[in-house]
Parts: structure tokens; C-alpha cells; sequence
């Protein structure tokens, strides 16, 4: 099945960036190809999103690691953040987070998995503005890596925090792990407003689609969209077959 032929829409195609090319929405006023490609990604999030008043949370994922969740998630929370909306962008991919690494500071920094071990821990005190220019934009990264992910995530204090957030924000971004190989984002995916999984041309293996296809008929990715990242200058896209599947500590995603 390719994603075009299932009933799930895609709402962007994000371009594939040379290397030394800037990366991040870092600039409101940014006219990249870039920025533009994270603009119409905002715009049609619009038509997904409920109509219903208050914060809206969005949670992004992928099937596997190394399609690109992280830097969707950062560039969505900034494009989001230069309409002059309230973004926070959470990093709840507790095993193997990324967002650090954009950042370029400590991964073991105060985050969520302390709130998620003790609620009497602030989460707003661990809130980072990390750009300059994005004075909208906050980041909670995810806090030290913990032994026992999936039982944080699901003890209820993530619920709590998501409306808790909600209720400051107009938007909360939530970047998350790859669905296919650990239950830590379908525990949470129920508290999702909309939901967003990343593809990345030329990389998504062709045959994994019908996993995401089937999470969201089945509404374990709820109100889901597909974004495809990585696409070449002449619009086309394919599917490889060859990645490994480990999904580690420490390794890097793009």
C-alpha cells in the first residue's frame, strides 16, 4: 500500500536539505524553502485540528527511528510559534531524545521524565526558551533518560501535564517514539488532538505502511496525517527497503 492510495491525507511534503544548509525555522521572517514547506504544513493542520475553543495538542511520531519526527516536531513548534501563537514543544521520546541535540545542550538536563517520576517536581521551572528570535516557542526536553519508560508514560501523570499545558499554550507539540518499535506513544496517543507521522523519502520501507495505516483505523493514532520528509527538488518520492530496525540509546536522528 503507498500512502498516496490509503485515505489518509498528507498535509506536507518537507524538502530535502543539503548538508550545511540551515535546518531550523530559527527566524519568524525565514522565506526558505524550508520555512514555506513548515508554513503549509500549519495552514492545513488548521483543517485537521477540532474546531473546539482551548490548547490544542499534536503529537508527532514515526513507524521507525530516523524518519525525521524530531526535526518535524522542532520545525512545526517554530512555525507554529511565528504566527504568533503560544507553543510548547515536549520531548517525550524518553529513550532515545533528540531534541537536545538541536539545541546543543546537556540531554540530562531537568525535563519530564522527573515530573513523570514526581509530581511535587515543577515542570514549568525546567521550560527553556532556546531561540532567540522565537520569543513564543518553549521547549520541556525530555529530562535523563529513565529505566522504565512506558511505566512513566502511563502512570497518569503525562495526562495531567497535557492539559495542564493545554490551558497555557495554544499549541503543544509533542515529539514521541517510533510506533513500530516500543508501546511508549500508543500508551499516550489517546490524548492527541491530531497526530502526525512522519515518512521520509526515499528511506520509509514501502511494506510499513499499513502498520500506521491500520493505527489509525483502528484509533490508536487519533485524527492522523501523514508528513513527508526528505522530498527531492522534483517533487518524487520512493520507498527503500534497506535500514536497520534497532532503535538504541544515543543514536542520532535527522
Amino acid at each position: 500500500m503507498d500512502i498516496l492510495a490509503s485515505e489518509i491525507p498528507v498535509i506536507a511534503e518537507i524538502p530535502l536539505i543539503k548538508t550545511g544548509i540551515n535546518t531550523l525555522f530559527s527566524n519568524p521572517n525565514d522565506r526558505s524553502a524550508l520555512a514555506e514547506s513548515f508554513r503549509i504544513l500549519t495552514t492545513n493542520m488548521d483543517f485537521v485540528l477540532p474546531s473546539q475553543g482551548g490548547g490544542k495538542a499534536i503529537f508527532c511520531t514515526s513507524t521507525i527511528k530516523g524518519e525525521g519526527k524530531t526535526f518535524i516536531s522542532l520545525n512545526f513548534s517554530l512555525a507554529m510559534a511565528s504566527l504568533n501563537k503560544k507553543v510548547l514543544l515536549i520531548g517525550a521520546d524518553l529513550r532515545n531524545p533528540q531534541l537536545h541535540t538541536y539545541a546543543n545542550i546537556n540531554k540530562n538536563q531537568l525535563g519530564l521524565s522527573n515530573y513523570l517520576m514526581d509530581t511535587s517536581f515543577d515542570w514549568r521551572s525546567s521550560v527553556k526558551k532556546v531561540f532567540d528570535k522565537q520569543l513564543n516557542h518553549d521547549i520541556l526536553f525530555s529530562g535523563a533518560i529513565p529505566p522504565n519508560p512506558a511505566h512513566l508514560l502511563a502512570n497518569g501523570n503525562f495526562e495531567t501535564l497535557i492539559e495542564e499545558a493545554k490551558s497555557l499554550y495554544d499549541y503543544v507539540i509533542v515529539d514521541l517514539a517510533p510506533t513500530i518499535l516500543v508501546t511508549d506513544t500508543l500508551l499516550v496517543a489517546h490524548l492527541a488532538d491530531a497526530t502526525i507521522c512522519a515518512v521520509r523519502a526515499s528511506y520509509t520501507d514501502k511494506k510499513l505502511i499499513p502498520f500506521s495505516v491500520e493505527l489509525s483505523k483502528t484509533k490508536r493514532l487519533l485524527n492522523m496525517s501523514y508528513v513527508i520528509n526528505g522530498v527531492k527538488e522534483n517533487g518524487s518520492y520512493g520507498y527503500n527497503y534497506n535500514y536497520g530496525y534497532n532503535y538504541g540509546y544515543g543514536d542520532e536522528e535527522s
